[in-house]
């Protein structure tokens, strides 16, 4: 009987992050579909850091030319995914392009500067300047 009450408090606990997750996931996925760039749940991920908050992965792949504007396509999208009430800390938008052997390009930003361009606080010419390239 014990068993039972702590596999149902195990469920009860993390099945709403669970959820919560795939709503946000959904919400990504139909912001990014609107601009026309493609991207499948299995490329997204949360992963708590070191502090114990959440950080929001996402790989895309772009064309050979085009890859800035999926890289902001990906900020927007996880950017409007946010009014799901979910928030991560921190956004990893990686690209994958198609030159030569394969380039990956990795960025981070802050919730902070993505809520500042979803507001119109800043434009997206100095939000890729807040952008982190790794």
């Amino acid at each position: 009987m014990k068993k039972h009450i702590i596999f149902a408090g195990f469920f009860f606990l993390t099945s709403p992050m669970v959820f919560c997750n795939q709503k946000y996931f959904n919400q990504v996925q139909k912001a990014a579909k609107a601009y026309r760039v493609e991207v499948s749940a299995d490329k997204m991920k949360i992963v708590p850091d070191e502090k114990g908050k959440d950080s929001f992965y996402i790989t895309l792949a772009s064309n050979r030319n085009n890859f800035e504007m999926v890289m902001l396509v990906g900020y927007i999208a996880a950017g409007q995914a946010m009014k799901t009430g979910y928030a991560p800390e921190t956004f990893f938008v990686s690209v994958d392009v198609p030159l030569g052997e394969g380039f990956r390009l990795v960025t981070s930003a802050t919730k902070e500067d993505l809520q500042q361009l979803l507001l119109g606080k800043i434009n997206t010419a100095q939000f890729v300047r807040k952008v982190k390239y790794l």
